[in-house]
């Protein structure tokens, strides 16, 4: 089963906003076909959504996990695995 990751970033994406887009492609790398990474960048349907306020924003398995700040890649990791991803 794979585990959805959608990143929220701003358009033009701002420092953090990089960091965490190159997390998501460390991540898609690291855990190959387990997970399923898709990047929002500027405004969406997807933002709304989830009721999400700001960005930076990580939501994993459609639950927000992570917002206003870019994730540590070991936080990342630990959102992942609260998803079953192992």
């Amino acid at each position: 089963m794979k585990v959805k990751v959608e990143t929220f970033t701003a358009e033009p994406p701002c420092p953090g906003c990089t960091k965490l887009l190159e997390l998501a492609d460390e991540i898609k790398q690291e855990y190959g076909e387990k997970v399923e990474v898709i990047k929002h960048i500027g405004p969406c349907e997807e933002f709304e959504k989830y009721g999400l306020t700001v960005v930076l924003a990580v939501v994993v398995a459609e639950k927000i996990k992570i917002m206003g700040v870019c994730p540590s890649r070991e936080t990342l990791k630990r959102a992942l695995w609260e998803a079953g991803v192992e």
